[in-house]
């Protein structure tokens, strides 16, 4: 085979698709594996202390889980939302917008983080910013009771 053929022969070989690969593994074709499930489980542990330090009013704690969580697995959503809304209570927005951002590119624009943006807005004073995104949340989630409670004042929480 000469030079130019196998030069060809390669530059066909990386042109395929490979997509199929990265999807393979979510889908359930491969087996994980015990040492998945062990850090699966790990990550689950990690973010359900980040949201107990949260719910208890410690912030700072969360903040500091979820990015301990986030360092183990950068691809992880809802531990970025939870960064992001951990970080909005501490009144570190330039964090938290970063974080939204981070989720969106993961898992899309979906009506839940719509609805911690609009408080990450509302926290800021910004009233008319936060309720366009409720009423985007409210579009993008229309049976969320949560949000639908957040988009007409009535709760407090995010």
């Amino acid at each position: 085979m000469t030079r130019h053929c196998r030069l060809a022969a390669f530059l066909l070989l990386l042109s395929l698709p490979l997509g199929a690969c990265s999807t393979a593994f979510e889908d359930g074709l491969i087996d994980g594996g015990p040492e998945y499930s062990q850090f699966a489980s790990q990550q689950k542990a990690l973010r359900d202390r980040a949201k107990a330090a949260f719910r208890q009013g410690d912030f700072t704690g969360a903040e500091r889980t979820f990015r301990a969580a986030l360092a183990k697995d950068p691809l992880d959503a809802e531990g970025w939302l939870g960064l992001a809304a951990a970080s909005d209570r501490l009144g570190r927005f330039d964090v938290a917008d970063k974080a939204y951002a981070q989720v969106i590119a993961i898992a899309g624009r979906r009506g839940e983080v719509v609805n911690n943006m609009a408080w990450s807005q509302k926290l800021r004073g910004n009233a008319e910013a936060a309720r366009l995104l409720f009423a985007e949340a409210l579009t993008l989630a229309p049976g969320n009771p949560v949000i639908a409670a957040n988009a007409s004042g009535q709760n407090a929480t995010s």
